[in-house]
């Protein structure tokens, strides 16, 4: 995929963008902006186009529909030096292995208070912002209380509730979401060069998300897939020694934990629409709709519901030092109470 990076180029968006445009074009940007929503949407390549814009030295500005468009030239100095990650006054944090440290919050301070080099603003992408640790949340929130004029401060991230109530009230915040299966595909067909077909497969596996369909194998994805979804069978729910060796594999780093737990909340969603509507169309798993509908008709909806649920508290409550595999295991524990109890024969007649 091409290094660079404009407004125009990000598939979806469409809200995010609209409100980006206005700051820049109205000359009111932000001191700070919480870039919040799932994982690999879009939020740092917007977050990045964002700056980009404000930076180039020959910015397009435009209407379409009475409201304000904007594009980066991609041709002065400065958009050259954003898409190469050489911008002096553009500076990514991310974390140091599984943490940002204090020291890189130190490093930011010091960075921040300098005038920019070549523009009138410096910005500053802290990309999973709810990885720092205490020590370097508490160190940040003095700089974000009072930060220079010259300075845009972006947090992205995946879990605003892991961050600091005083953090989140300081942040304009700005909520993304994943794009429409036919915008990504659509986007896909041009980007990678590849038919409609595949790329509809492709924005499926990826599930709407855009940093993985960007570059992502599509055989690849589909293996993955069908492995979690092998661990959700009724033959592995059942037997001890596969339940309790699949989150080994299946949640070995959060990442893959997370990436573990949005394909069975996918697959759980199929499974209630196919009760209720039979329309394989408005399925994302459209492959294999036998398998949905086997699944649907051997779990009753108040079970899938439950199971739904927990998910959803587990991904805003776990915190990154959480035994992973201890999180997968509760919900295919929850998964196979279902299962069983669905599968147990009823009490004899007398």
């Amino acid at each position: 995929m091409s290094s660079e990076v404009s407004f125009d180029t990000i598939v979806g968006h469409t809200h995010p963008k609209a409100v980006l445009t206005a700051a820049i074009v109205s000359g009111r940007i932000a001191h700070a902006y919480l870039f919040h929503g799932e994982s690999h949407i879009g939020k740092s390549m917007t977050a990045t186009a964002f700056a980009k814009a404000a930076l180039c030295a020959h910015l397009q500005t435009g209407q379409v529909s009475g409201r304000p468009t904007l594009a980066s030239c991609d041709q002065c100095s400065s958009c050259h030096a954003v898409d190469s990650r050489s911008h002096p006054d553009l500076h990514l944090i991310q974390p140091d292995g599984a943490q940002i440290k204090i020291g890189q919050i130190r490093e930011l301070q010091n960075a921040i208070a300098f005038k920019p080099m070549i523009g009138s603003r410096k910005w500053f992408l802290i990309d999973e912002a709810d990885a720092m640790n205490p020590e370097a949340a508490n160190s940040f929130l003095k700089t974000l209380e009072e930060p220079p004029d010259h300075s845009t401060l972006i947090l992205i991230t995946a879990r605003p509730q892991a961050l600091l109530p005083t953090v989140l009230s300081r942040c304009q915040s700005v909520r993304f979401s994943p794009p429409p299966p036919n915008e990504l595909s659509q986007w896909l067909q041009k980007r990678r060069g590849i038919a409609i077909h595949e790329a509809q497969d492709l924005a499926t596996l990826a599930m709407g998300k855009i940093g993985i369909a960007a570059e992502a194998d599509p055989a690849a994805l589909k293996n993955e897939r069908d492995r979690i979804l092998d661990a959700l069978s009724r033959e592995h729910l059942e037997d001890p020694s596969e339940l309790f060796n699949e989150p080994e594999e299946l949640a070995s780093s959060q990442g893959q934990l997370y990436k573990t737990l949005d394909t069975i909340e996918i697959w759980l969603r199929d499974v209630l629409i196919s009760r209720h509507v039979s329309e394989p169309s408005l399925l994302i798993n459209q492959d294999i709709p036998d398998r949905i509908s086997a699944w649907g008709r051997a779990v009753p909806t108040d079970h899938v519901l439950e199971t739904l649920t927990l998910i959803h508290l587990l991904k805003r409550a776990s915190p990154r030092n959480l035994n992973h595999a201890l999180v997968l295991e509760t919900v295919l524990l929850k998964l196979r109470d279902a299962v069983v109890r669905e599968s147990a024969p009823g009490p004899k007649q007398n």
